[in-house]
């Protein structure tokens, strides 16, 4: 027990003179810094920093390391020796250090500037931009830098790039509203780059300069909006041209929103957007693809909400549909009822189908069933009827133009003219039809088949197929 004792006194004791020590050492480098021998006390300051185990005097020997710089920049700062200032000002790290070198950078590039060594006075510049951002001195830093730019080394675009964080930062500032003097010879060159690339097509390209532009005081707001808003009103031509009438329509509706005075001419725009989707789905329509057609009237909707054409184009597409409906149950009734025999009755149905879906074969039917009425009642008078009305009474013109040639050759009394006969031919309403020319040394035999269902007539012989020709 009294060993331990002892070990724990002497470990006390131990701790108590280091502790000594080391405020001893501290002590002689504040007493250096007081009399002004900075350069002692930074050097027992490194060291103390260095061996140091108290965290507070630690914090304490730093506070007075970074203060010792300084006061050595500041003697140097005298003497004009200028990279020994901006060395101990950097070692020295702290906001009144900084403060200092930024004033030493300016005036060095100043110096420059004076001497024109316009790369040195750059280095300054960027130093102190780079180095001290917080200085006040950066918007008269980022002017002089602009003015070098645009004066001596002819790089508009990092001019350009200068005055966005000039501005971003420091909006303004008598130096930004200085400097847009400088942008006023940017500006226009960058306007006509932007022309020729809408002209060229990169929209997306073009937009993005003027966009830019916007943000800042350099440009007129009202022009740029104006090309803005004619931009997407050439896009949204285009995709009108390439019938993208919802493309077409939401770059109206951009357009409209940068130039207002656009509306009444961009209004008229999209009513023919929705005009051409009207019309796109009337196309549909009259090939019966109706789901289709009706995307396209109610797409009109997202143009013109309530679009009365749309209405009304909607409302004849759902009566068309239901009268195809309709028309279908009827044409099976008439089918029905044709098969019994009542050939009038099926006549009318069939006639109500056509008048509601004017499909081809509801026609169809619809004639036969009148040419079947008309061959019931009177079948040989339907079957000269038929002769004489083919294709325009082509068949009784050529055989009286046949008859009149033959009368150059003979005399009327040598040729016997049999006129038409109508006989019955096999098969059900089928018919003969005859006509003769015969001279002494020629004749002529005309036979066709007429079927009284559909009015067709076919040639029975070679003659006869030649005068169909």
């Amino acid at each position: 027990m009294r060993y331990v004792l002892k070990l724990l006194v002497t470990g006390i004791a131990l701790i108590i003179f280091l502790s000594g020590c080391e405020i001893n050492r501290l002590n002689s480098a504040s007493e250096h810094f007081e009399q002004r021998r900075y350069a002692a006390a930074i050097q027992e300051l490194d060291d103390y920093i260095t061996k140091g185990k108290n965290g507070a005097n630690a914090t304490r020997a730093e506070m007075m390391r970074a203060q010792s710089y300084y006061e050595l920049a500041l003697l140097a700062r005298q003497r004009s020796n200028w990279p020994l200032t901006i060395r101990f000002l950097k070692l020295s790290n702290s906001d009144e250090a900084d403060l200092i070198l930024a004033d030493v950078y300016k005036l060095l590039a100043d110096q420059a500037s004076n001497a024109s060594s316009h790369e040195t006075a750059l280095l300054y510049i960027n130093s102190i931009l780079r180095e001290i951002p917080s200085s006040a001195l950066v918007p008269e830093m980022l002017y002089r830098r602009i003015a070098l730019y645009m004066d001596v080394f002819v790089d508009q675009e990092a001019a350009w790039r200068d005055y966005a964080s000039l501005f971003d930062d420091h909006p303004n500032n008598s130096f930004e509203v200085t400097a847009r003097k400088f942008m006023a010879r940017i500006v226009p060159p960058r306007i006509s780059y932007t022309r020729r690339l809408f002209n060229s097509g990169y929209f997306s390209e073009g937009l993005k300069i003027l966009f830019e532009l916007a943000k800042y005081p350099v440009v007129d707001e009202q022009d740029i909006n104006v090309m803005i808003s004619d931009a997407y009103i050439t896009q949204a031509e285009n995709h009108l041209a390439g019938q993208d009438y919802f493309e077409s329509d939401r770059f109206f509706r951009i357009a409209v929103q940068y130039n207002p005075a656009k509306k009444n001419d961009i209004d008229r725009r999209l009513r023919d957007i929705a005009g051409l989707y009207i019309q796109k789905g009337d196309a549909l329509l009259a090939e019966k693809d109706f789901d289709n057609a009706l995307i396209h009237y109610q797409k009109t909707f997202d143009i013109i909400p309530n679009y009365s054409l749309a209405v009304q184009a909607i409302e004849r597409l759902n009566t068309i549909r239901a009268n195809i409906i309709r028309a279908a149950q009827i044409f099976d009734s008439a089918e029905k009822i044709e098969a019994s025999g009542k050939l009038a009755d099926a006549l009318k149905l069939y006639q109500q189908a056509f008048s509601l879906d004017s499909k081809p074969e509801y026609r169809q039917r619809s004639n036969q069933m009148q040419n079947l009425l008309e061959a019931e009642k009177t079948p040989v008078a339907f079957a000269q009827k038929i002769i004489n009305e083919y294709r325009g009474g082509i068949l009784n013109s050529r055989i009286q133009n046949q008859k009149r040639d033959l009368l150059t050759r003979y005399k009327a009394g040598e040729i016997r003219d049999s006129g038409w006969k109508i006989l019955l031919s096999s098969g059900q309403y089928k018919y003969e039809a005859r006509y003769d020319l015969i001279t002494p040394r020629e004749t002529f035999f005309y036979v066709w088949q007429i079927n009284l269902r559909d009015r067709s007539i076919l040639p029975l012989n070679k003659i006869s197929e030649n005068l169909m020709r």
